[in-house]
């Protein structure tokens, strides 16, 4: 599957974690795994959970309303290593 800005992103089930002022740990029930994360990618997973999402809204309500092309790289990189962790995945259409 080709992801692109419209793919809407999903939680592929519930986490549970745990932040600290500098980062987060999260325990995937389902797999058994333990993650540490930034509080970034927590957010990102958090909101994803919370409502499906396409990469474009997760920039905006992360970032400013103009995210930099940079900050928008970021957002991309951490959406697709928590998919390649398996705590999101592409909705089908």
């Amino acid at each position: 599957m080709v992801h692109n800005n419209a793919t809407l992103w999903r939680a592929s089930h519930a986490i549970h974690s745990r932040q600290w002022a500098d980062g987060a740990v999260i325990y995937d029930a389902v797999t058994g795994d333990t993650h540490h994360l930034t509080l970034h990618a927590l957010q990102i997973l958090l909101q994803i959970q919370n409502t499906p999402c396409a990469l474009p809204e997760l920039s905006a309500h992360q970032l400013t309303p103009s995210p930099s092309l940079e900050d928008q790289d970021t957002i991309e990189a951490i959406v697709l290593n928590l998919n390649a962790l398996g705590l999101i995945e592409p909705v089908s259409p």
